[in-house]
């Protein structure tokens, strides 16, 4: 009888015995983790509006917009990383050089940036992950505003883009990664600073005696984004 049995339960429990045993895939860490972030980037301005010939201003100060030359910046910020992608939040500076009207220059670029990386691949360590968000620029230039009595001053041009781009993200350790990310941001500058005070650009007129200036200052950037991450 105890034999016969024996015989049942070995009938009954080959199917499970002779299936592979199951992989269980964890539950990553990362679901809902904090993380801190510092960024190196490379900042390349395509000179759409800032040609370094174009000039606006009225009867109290006239702006010459500048062409900015590429170069390197850094940054940090902090976000979420869920199973899905990462959000975040940045400040990123760079420092720059610009000409306008044939004079040489420097500038220095400014923004908080908003942004998601959206994984396409998760069950990779290395993730491809598509890059959309805001920025919110302002754009400092030494010496580019000149008053009524011709005497020149710093200029800051302020406005609003969007990013879009694409990127590589992967582990260095249990707590860090690393992402890389070419992003295109299209920035357009909606309103200037100058000396006397701040304008919207479209209450500016083309070479002063012109007709007015009806469109934001538009800024198209390119940007490679290294970043090292911390999870908490």
């Amino acid at each position: 009888m105890k034999s016969k049995l024996a015989l049942m339960l070995l009938l009954l429990t080959w199917p499970l015995v002779a299936q592979d045993e199951p992989i269980v895939v964890p539950e990553p860490r990362e679901k809902g983790s904090f993380f801190f972030e510092a960024t190196a980037q490379y900042l390349s301005f395509n000179s759409r509006d800032l040609d370094g010939t174009m000039v606006l201003g009225n009867a109290d100060q006239v702006f010459y917009i500048p062409k900015i030359k590429p170069s390197m910046g850094f940054g940090f910020g902090f976000g979420r990383r869920l199973r899905s992608g990462l959000w975040s939040i940045s400040y990123l500076v760079s420092g720059h050089d610009a000409v306008f009207q044939g004079k040489d220059s420097t500038a220095v670029s400014r923004l908080v940036q908003l942004n998601s990386r959206t994984f396409l691949l998760r069950t990779s360590p290395l993730r491809l992950f598509l890059h959309f968000g805001l920025n919110f620029p302002w754009l400092k230039v030494r010496e580019n505003v000149s008053d009524r009595n011709g005497k020149f001053s710093d200029a800051t041009y302020l406005g609003v883009g969007a990013n879009a781009g694409a990127g590589l993200l992967f582990p260095v350790s249990s707590r860090m990664f690393f992402s890389g990310s070419v992003i295109y941001r299209f920035i357009g500058y909606l309103y200037a600073k100058g000396p006397v005070k701040g304008i919207d650009v479209t209450d500016l007129f083309d070479d002063v005696s012109g007709s007015r200036h009806r469109r934001y200052l538009r800024a198209p950037v390119v940007a490679l984004e290294l970043s090292l991450g911390y999870e908490l």
